[in-house]
């Protein structure tokens, strides 16, 4: 009990003692200025904190002391002991981290590992392929970012895939260890400097220096000395050999089949080969391209143009952008691609169309040289003689095939072109006047050893004609008409009589104006080639798809039908046409149609004013006159051959012996005598020496040696015969 009343004694002083101390706080807070003012007062008054001499100070702090509750004491020592603590703590760890500062790192070994070589703390240490240690070499200037080994120059620009960063910096290419000899070394005291140099691994020496190094042929390399003079030289196990003197204020060296390379000498320009000869003459402008015959130059202007190595502007023309293939170019403009060979005939006439113009192929990498894109407008395939043309498009790429071979044989074929189901008509030799596209319905197939074409091309005469007039020669392709209209042949590969197709077609509108088994427009033109003919009034006989003749007429602008489609068969014969109906032949005039004569039962083989001739089917002429009103012949006795004049006709009988008789009388035979004239040859009409020929009443009669001598006898003709 003791201890608890004197517990809880304490603790009421302590409480009276801290009311205390709270009341003059609040009083100091409330009045600041009295507060101040009293405290000054008692501190001048207080014996406490007056200067009391040196024993007095003593005494009064252990009274001090022993007014203090035990608890302010505790109290009290122990903040001096936190506080002697914390001071103690600081002091030491200012003392260590003063010690810190002082203190110099431990080096770090640095160690880099690329391709073909280590780097370690200043020396680099060369590797092969199964990336075992070959040599070293110790840095002058011991840096990783200064002493390795070389990248390849990147200072040429040609039109070949490019390898960049993702801020547009080229993606280097580290220099190759030659026959595990030689290695190309950059040590320089500055990231900007050049040097280069050629060390011997085996030697442990420096073999020469350079300014720069890149890739020639099979190995080689290009190098510039320190008079910045290009040469090219040669690494063997054992030495750097020339190849090319340091003649050369440039060296370049692209791909290509001839593995020539590009100079410059004297600001010149040339295509040499390996021995240093020029293969061209100087060429004007930026060469961005080669093959074994031409040339790819861009001019400051950013356009392109192809020339050979005689320096000929080959197309005349400037591109957007020009890739060259062995026998032929891309040709770009607008988005818009063609090709051509380099004797200028085409392999397209449509264009085809890009969808951007990323035409140099370009693989995006990024830090870690991870490919994240790549761009470019299109790609080259191909297979045998069919040129895959990918167009690439983010949405949906797609393919374009062209034919060489539809390009080869299209170098034959004078004012036309074809090209995958497609015939353009040129107005010009030069095919870059274009009148006007068919399209197909039967494609030609044409690969390496076409020659013609087969399926759809230009239509050719069909001869009607089987009569006594004329012999047709050489028939040949049928003209355009007035640069306009064309007939094309658009078969099948099994074609017949019944879907044979000829289309007449407007090249101007594009459009059909009309289909037919057979034409025949008397042009005979004798050649295989485009011939163009201008027309006003040119009546055509045709044969409709239901087989059906009739006359249809092409004149400047228009075509019209002329003689309806009503007859089985039909012909040109002279001022008429020769057409048969249900009744029988019938001449029909060519102005109207209207038919100038009754039907004969026979086909006519050719007339005069009054009557004609027929050959029956055994194989004997007969005549007829024009009316025919009794349906018989006027000669009861076939001929051989008969041929008609205005007052008589002749007759060769089948001994090929000749008469001549009268329309009135046909059985009497009026040359002097009574005579019948034998006949050295059967060539009765056409061209050529014939059999006879008559002129007024002198006969003359064909001979072995091609000539005409007169007959003997003449014809005894008048009026009243």
């Amino acid at each position: 009990m003791p201890t608890e009343e004197k517990k809880e004694f304490e603790t009421t002083k302590e409480l009276e003692e801290l009311t205390d101390l709270n009341n003059q706080i609040l009083e100091v807070n409330e009045n600041p200025v009295n507060t101040q003012k009293e405290i000054q007062e008692d501190q001048s008054g207080s014996e406490f904190f007056s200067k009391p001499e040196k024993g007095k100070r003593k005494e009064k702090i252990k009274i001090w002391w022993k007014k203090r509750t035990k608890k302010q004491r505790i109290l009290l020592i122990l903040g001096m002991v936190v506080f002697i603590i914390l001071i103690i703590i600081g002091i030491i760890f200012l003392v260590c981290s003063l010690k810190k500062e002082e203190e110099v790192p431990a080096p770090v070994p640095v160690i880099v590992q690329e391709e073909n070589y280590r780097y370690e703390n200043g020396v680099l240490k060369f590797l092969n392929k199964n990336k075992e240690e070959i040599g070293s070499y110790t840095c002058e200037n011991q840096n990783e970012e200064l002493c390795f080994v070389s990248y390849y120059s990147m200072e040429d620009d040609f039109d070949v895939e490019k390898q960049i960063y993702q801020n547009n910096e080229p993606v280097k290419v580290r220099s190759a260890i030659v026959n595990e000899t030689f290695v190309l070394i950059n040590d320089n005291p500055r990231k900007e400097d050049e040097k280069i140099k050629l060390y011997n691994i085996k030697e442990q020496n420096i073999a020469e220096e350079y300014q720069l190094v890149k890739k020639g042929e099979d190995g080689k390399l290009i190098v510039k000395n320190k008079e910045n003079k290009y040469g090219l030289i040669e690494l063997t196990e054992t030495a750097s050999v020339t190849k090319l003197e340091y003649n050369y204020d440039y060296l370049g060296y692209v791909e290509n089949e001839k593995k020539s390379y590009i100079s410059t000498q004297n600001e010149r320009h040339f295509i040499i080969d390996e021995t240093g000869r020029n293969l061209s003459k100087a060429i004007i402008g930026d060469i961005k391209n080669i093959n074994a015959n031409y040339v790819k130059v861009k001019l400051d202007n950013g356009k392109y143009e192809v020339y050979n190595y005689n320096n000929q502007n080959i197309f005349n023309e400037s591109f957007d952008y020009v890739e060259l293939h062995e026998d032929y170019a891309i040709l770009i403009q607008d988005t818009q691609m063609f090709l051509k060979f380099y004797d200028k005939n085409k392999l397209n006439e449509d264009a085809i169309n890009l969808k951007n113009r990323d035409y140099i192929k370009t693989n995006i990498y990024d830090e870690e040289n991870k490919l994240i894109e790549t761009k470019e407008a299109y790609t080259v395939e191909e297979n045998n003689d069919i040129v895959n043309i990918t167009i690439i498009n983010k949405e949906d790429n797609t393919v374009v095939r062209v034919n060489k071979a539809e390009g080869i044989l299209n170098k034959s074929l004078r004012n036309m072109n074809y090209f995958d189901g497609k015939l353009y008509i040129y107005s010009n030799t030069e095919k870059t006047n274009l009148l006007g596209t068919y399209t197909c319905a039967n494609k030609n197939n044409v690969n390496s050893g076409t020659t013609t074409l087969s399926n759809c091309t230009l239509a050719r005469d069909t001869i009607l004609e089987d009569n006594d007039y004329e012999i047709p020669g050489a028939v040949g392709v049928i003209p355009i008409f007035n640069e306009r209209f064309i007939f094309i042949s658009d078969n099948p590969d099994l074609v017949n009589e019944s879907n044979k197709t000829i289309v007449l077609y407007d090249l101007k509108k594009s459009s059909n104006l009309g289909k037919y088994r057979t034409v025949n427009t008397y042009s005979y033109t004798g050649t295989n080639d485009i011939t163009f003919s201008t027309v006003t009034d040119l009546q055509v006989v045709a044969q409709n798809q239901s087989g059906n003749f009739g006359v249809i007429k092409i004149n400047l602008s228009e075509v019209v039908g002329h003689i309806g489609f009503n007859y089985s068969n039909m012909e040109r014969l002279r001022d008429y046409y020769v057409a048969k109906d249900a009744n029988g032949y019938l001449l029909l005039s060519k102005s109207n149609g209207a038919s100038v004569t009754s039907a004969i039962p026979y086909k006519i083989r050719n007339y005069n004013n009054k009557y004609v001739k027929v050959k029956r089917d055994d194989g004997n002429y007969y005549i007829y006159d024009y009316e025919n009103k009794t349906g018989k012949s006027i000669n009861t006795e076939g001929f051989k051959y008969v041929e008609l004049y205005d007052n008589y006709f002749a007759g060769v009988n089948t001994n090929n012996q000749l008469g001549v008789y009268t329309y009135n009388n046909p059985t009497r035979n009026i040359i002097s005598g009574n005579t019948l004239i034998p006949l050295n040859l059967n060539s009765y009409y056409g061209n050529g020496i014939l059999a006879f020929k008559i002129n007024g009443n002198e006969i003359l009669v064909g001979t072995l040696a091609n000539s005409y001598i007169p007959a003997d006898q003449k014809i005894e003709y008048n009026s009243e015969s």
